[in-house]
């Protein structure tokens, strides 16, 4: 009988708007994980952790947001009025994904002024024309079907291709676009006074990355990039806000590294992207939430390799 691989340490439960240095929120897992289980089958059988994370900085103007969902705005306005009962100055995101731009009318028309990479803008409205931007989402516990035909698109109304630094109410941010990790855009913002790095999608904490349409061989350079930055403190798109400091970004590009590795070696054995991704294992990461992604980012990986981005 093959031994049982030892399990890493799995994630804490974090939920709710956490203040991780002074002004500055981190809201976590607002939903408690219904954003990304799948009704009829579960994720993570522990119905917690994994939803999308925002921000919220407070300033000597108005507050920052980063990052929105409609499918939790009640949720994040109860939060936010708990810290401020100013609206939102400025809204900045780190990629175009519904579930980080969906509710950008509604803040808008309070006046936030947004900021993205030109290519946010571009992917927003390539994936509405194609009739996806609200379906791909669809047959999770936390509900998008009643969107579908009722919402449009909002994109960024300032827009950026490499990077750009905002100075706003006593604030510094720098919005830093890594290229096509998560997305064809990621976006980080570095603030360097306060050594906060809100990293989006291109970093999730003790959760398996959705890599759908990424480029992990890319994504494992770009982290390198990362781990370079001075970070006392780094908000992850999706998981448990980690501990102070930059060693999560290596665990996970760990994790990113074992995963192309254990493909490689399954695809030259097995020969095929669909057998190679079905005999990876991952098990250290069972505790990891949204565990069972693994044969699907394993899939993803192997067709990478095969020269198939």
């Amino acid at each position: 009988m093959a031994r049982r691989v030892k399990a890493l340490p799995g994630p804490a439960r974090t939920k709710g708007f956490v203040e991780t240095l002074p002004g500055i929120f981190a809201a976590i897992n607002l939903s408690g994980g219904k954003g990304t289980t799948l009704a009829g089958r579960t994720l993570d059988k522990r119905g917690s952790g994994g939803d999308t994370n925002f921000g919220v900085i407070l300033t000597k103007d108005k507050p920052i947001i980063i990052d929105n969902d409609i499918r939790v705005r009640k949720e994040f306005a109860t939060g936010f009025r708990r810290i401020t009962r100013k609206s939102p100055g400025l809204m900045l995101h780190t990629h175009h994904n519904f579930d980080h731009t969906s509710d950008n009318a509604h803040f808008h028309k309070q006046g936030a002024v947004s900021f993205g990479t030109e290519t946010v803008r571009r992917e927003m409205e390539r994936e509405f024309g194609a009739g996806i931007w609200v379906s791909q989402m669809a047959g999770r516990l936390l509900e998008v079907e009643k969107f579908d035909g009722k919402i449009g698109i909002d994109p960024p109304v300032v827009t950026f291709e490499n990077e750009t630094t905002i100075r706003y109410g006593g604030r510094t941010l720098e919005m830093i676009a890594i290229g096509h990790c998560h997305t064809k855009s990621d976006t980080v913002i570095w603030m360097p006074e306060e050594k906060v790095l809100f990293a989006g999608d291109a970093f999730t904490y003790r959760t398996q990355p959705v890599v759908r349409i990424g480029n992990i061989l890319n994504w494992i350079d770009t982290l390198n990039r990362l781990l370079k930055f001075p970070a006392r403190q780094i908000i992850p798109g999706h998981g448990p806000l980690p501990p102070r400091g930059n060693k999560c970004l290596g665990e996970f590009k760990t994790y990113l590294t074992r995963l192309r590795d254990r493909t490689a070696a399954a695809l030259r054995k097995e020969g095929t992207p669909v057998k190679a991704a079905k005999s990876v294992r991952m098990d250290e990461y069972r505790n990891w939430f949204r565990a069972p992604l693994v044969y699907v980012n394993a899939l993803k990986m192997a067709r990478e390799l095969r020269g198939k981005i």
